[in-house]
């Protein structure tokens, strides 16, 4: 039995490359649907990283988030959720607030009122002057789910 294993291994030479060839012509043909999906995802996660990459360099190093609430948003991400940098009038602008939002705290009470506590994950200072980072959920009750603009 020269060509084959008592595992069912087959490795002589004439069915080394048949059998190869026939998978990469049906992959060729196959559907990329599922593709579309995942590239998305990695889309939205990579924006996101570099959003906080953004915030990690330049130089305004008095105005950046610290080290630990950078990698809070990177666990957010791991887990998900994509990551948006708002200024401040945009967050007075949805929670309809009569004076302008100066803290994270007050952001995040502000959002969560105005899109829910599932969408709103958490909220820091951005190093921009008047804007902070927003790690939301990327879907809420089984819905795509955006900031408005």
């Amino acid at each position: 039995m020269q060509g084959s294993s008592s595992y069912g291994y087959s490795y002589g030479r004439s069915s080394w490359g048949s059998s190869s060839t026939g998978r990469a012509k049906r992959a060729a043909g196959a559907s990329t649907s599922g593709y579309k999906a995942v590239c998305a995802a990695f889309t939205h996660k990579i924006a996101s990283y570099r959003t906080l990459c953004s915030q990690a360099t330049g130089s305004a190093a008095s105005h950046r988030p610290s080290p630990t609430t950078l990698n809070q948003f990177g666990r957010w991400i791991e887990k998900g959720a994509v990551v948006r940098q708002v200024s401040a009038a945009q967050v007075r602008r949805w929670a309809k607030a009569q004076r302008p939002v100066a803290s994270a705290g007050a952001a995040k009470t502000a959002l969560t009122r105005c899109f829910g506590k599932s969408a709103i994950k958490a909220v820091a200072t951005a190093k921009a002057n008047n804007s902070f980072l927003v790690a939301c959920a990327p879907t809420v009750n089984g819905r795509k789910f955006n900031l408005p603009r």
